[in-house]
C-alpha cells in the first residue's frame, strides 16, 4: 500500500478534530472570496467616471459602454464579413473563442504528456538529468517570440505554427515542476516504502508521483495559463480564426474597442479554465491540505 495513503488518512483524521472556531473560519472564507468582486467593480466605476469626464481619450481607451456594445456585436451581431483574408467580427465571437480554446487544449494536452514524461525521467534518473539538463535549460531561455520565425518556416503559416508556439510556451512549467518535485521527494518516504515491501520498480507510481503531485498541479496551472497567453502569439502566424486573430485584425483597422473585447475574453476564459483545473485536481492533492 502506498506510504502516502497513511499520510492522507492521518491528515483527514486531524481535520476531523478541528476546533469549532477553525471550522467557522473556513465557513467565512466564502464571504472573503466574495470580496473579490469589489476590486473589479471599483476599477469599472473608475473607468466609467474617467471616460464620462473625458479624462481618457477614446482613441486610447474607449468608454465601457462602447466596449460593451462591441462585445454584444462580437457575439450576437448579425453582420458577417465575407471578404477573403478579412477576419470576421460581428457575430463571429463564439467561433473565434472556440477556435482559440481548441488550439490551447490540443497544445496544452501534448505539453502535459511530454512535460510530465520528461520531467519524471529527469527527476528519477541522475544520469538523464546530467545529460539533458544543460540543453533543456538553454532551450527554456529562448523567448517565445524568437521561436515565431522558425516555426513559420517549419510548419508554415497558420494552424501548425500556432499550435507549435502554444506547445513551447506550455511545456516548460510542467516539465520543471515535475522534475524538481520528483527529485526532492524525501528520502524517508522512499525508505519507508521499501521497508513495507514496495518493489523498486513501483516506487515512482506509489511514492514519487503522489509525493510530488502538489507541485506538479501547480506546474499544470502555470502551464495552462501560459498556454492560454501564448494563444495570441500563435494566432499572429496567419490564422483566420481565434480571438488573437480578431485582435490583430482590429489593431490593423484601429478599432480599439474590439481589442479590449478580446482582452476581456482572454481574461474571463483564462480565469474560468484555471478554476476548472483546480476543481479537477483538488482530489489529487487533498491529502496535502493541512
Amino acid at each position: 500500500m502506498p506510504v502516502l495513503t497513511d499520510l492522507a488518512a492521518l491528515a483527514n483524521a486531524e481535520r476531523a478534530d478541528l476546533p469549532p472556531a477553525r471550522v467557522l473560519s473556513r465557513g467565512r472564507r466564502r464571504w472573503r472570496r466574495a470580496l473579490g468582486v469589489v476590486v473589479p467593480l471599483l476599477l469599472l466605476g473608475g473607468w466609467a467616471l474617467a471616460s464620462g469626464l473625458v479624462w481618457i481619450s477614446p482613441g486610447l481607451l474607449p468608454a465601457p459602454w462602447t466596449v460593451a456594445e462591441a462585445g454584444r456585436d462580437f457575439f450576437f451581431g448579425e453582420r458577417r464579413t465575407t471578404l477573403a483574408g478579412v477576419v470576421a467580427f460581428d457575430g463571429a465571437g463564439w467561433g473565434h473563442v472556440g477556435a482559440s480554446i481548441f488550439r490551447c487544449l490540443v497544445s496544452f494536452s501534448l505539453a502535459v504528456v511530454v512535460g510530465i514524461s520528461v520531467g519524471l525521467a529527469l527527476g528519477l534518473s541522475r544520469w538523464v538529468a546530467d545529460f539533458f539538463d544543460p540543453v533543456l535549460n538553454a532551450l527554456r531561455a529562448v523567448p517565445l517570440y524568437a521561436w515565431l520565425p522558425i516555426s513559420l518556416v517549419w510548419f508554415g503559416i497558420g494552424e501548425g505554427a500556432a499550435r507549435a508556439l502554444i506547445f513551447i510556451g506550455a511545456l516548460w512549467p510542467v516539465l520543471i515542476a515535475t522534475a524538481d518535485s520528483v527529485a526532492r521527494v524525501p528520502r524517508a518516504h522512499i525508505e519507508t516504502a521499501r521497508m513495507l515491501g514496495t518493489p523498486r520498480q513501483r516506487l515512482w507510481r506509489r511514492v514519487y508521483v503522489p509525493s510530488a503531485l502538489p507541485e506538479i498541479v501547480t506546474g499544470l496551472r502555470l502551464s495552462l495559463t501560459l498556454a492560454w497567453m501564448c494563444v495570441i502569439v500563435g494566432e499572429l502566424t496567419g490564422t483566420s480564426t481565434g480571438v488573437g486573430a480578431m485582435m490583430n485584425a482590429a489593431r490593423e483597422t484601429g478599432r480599439i474597442e474590439e481589442i479590449v473585447v478580446g482582452m476581456f475574453v482572454f481574461a474571463v476564459v483564462g480565469y474560468g479554465a484555471d478554476l476548472v483545473l483546480r476543481m479537477l485536481t483538488r482530489r489529487w492533492v487533498r491529502w496535502a491540505d493541512t
